[in-house]
């Protein structure tokens, strides 16, 4: 059951997402698809397997998978306002695509990466949806912009940036660094993190799941929500100068922040929020 872990926080008014555009480009009457399928062997180096997806406009999902290859389907869709609106989507928009030894990359381009005025100034929005799977051990460099991030059944290392976007990462091991801001975020580790990592967002809450054999110290900070811990936790050792045992469970106060150990302790865990609580769950 979920016990709350108090600190200090300040009364600022909650931070509204962005606004929207003023229509919907999925309702733009042209449109272009097209579907990109590639695979990249993996097999031929002792090199760290590593993939780097940089997204501005379109949802990304990953799964793990056996083998030594990373397999990836594109859903291109360009769509304007105009037919010729369209046409200029299709001449600007570009996908690079390329593998350096066992490292794959993939980017896309056109004028919103250097001056985004947004769809209707343009007219045209090209959107890039992912679907991916990889090996075991892959090194996963997320990055997405308007769309949910979608993790699953992945053991490498990861760094995972959104924005105007949830992230969900379920059945995983790891670590590193989520975050995003306009969203909110779940985290289900299948083994538990070995080295630090941080979990981070803005408007929403973090929902983070570990197995019971939970060893970590834990640091925390938000403002507009509270802490809350499946796991009994205990006072870091000489760390914060305040501290209230409340149901045997320690509270540490220190600017908005605090921190507490999870049984023997290990590799330190940083949450972070504004607008959302923090919840610790045992995954069942």
């Amino acid at each position: 059951m979920l016990k709350q872990i108090a600190i200090v926080t300040f009364g600022l008014a909650p931070v509204l997402a962005l606004a929207s555009r003023w229509d919907d480009w999925r309702d733009w009457p042209y449109s272009d698809k097209e579907t990109i399928q590639k695979s990249f062997d993996l097999s031929h180096s002792s090199e760290a397997r590593r993939l780097l997806v940089d997204n501005q406009r379109g949802y990304i999902h990953v799964n793990g998978s056996g083998g030594s290859t990373i397999r990836v389907t594109i859903h291109k869709e360009v769509r304007g306002r105009t037919q010729s609106a369209l046409e200029e989507g299709k001449r600007e928009a570009r996908l690079d695509i390329s593998q350096q030894g066992n490292y794959v990359r993939f980017y896309d381009d056109g004028p919103w990466r250097h001056h985004d005025r947004g769809d209707d100034y343009y007219g045209y929005r090209a959107n890039y949806d992912y679907d991916v799977e990889v090996p075991s051990g892959t090194e996963l460099n997320i990055k997405g912009f308007n769309d949910k991030i979608e993790v699953r059944g992945t053991d490498g290392p990861f760094d995972i940036h959104g924005f105007n976007g949830g992230i969900d990462m379920q059945d995983i091991s790891g670590s590193g660094t989520v975050q995003t801001f306009n969203g909110g975020m779940k985290v289900a580790f299948r083994r538990n993190p070995e080295h630090e990592s941080t979990f981070k967002t803005f408007n929403g809450s973090i929902d983070a799941y570990f197995q019971s054999d939970f060893n970590a110290d834990l640091h925390f900070k938000t403002f507009h929500g509270g802490v809350f811990s499946d796991f009994d936790v205990a006072p870091l050792p000489a760390t914060i100068a305040a501290g209230n045992d409340l149901n045997a469970k320690f509270v540490y106060r220190s600017n908005g922040g605090g921190s507490a150990r999870v049984g023997r302790g290990g590799p330190a865990l940083h949450f972070e929020g504004f607008n959302g609580s923090i919840r610790l769950h045992t995954k069942s």
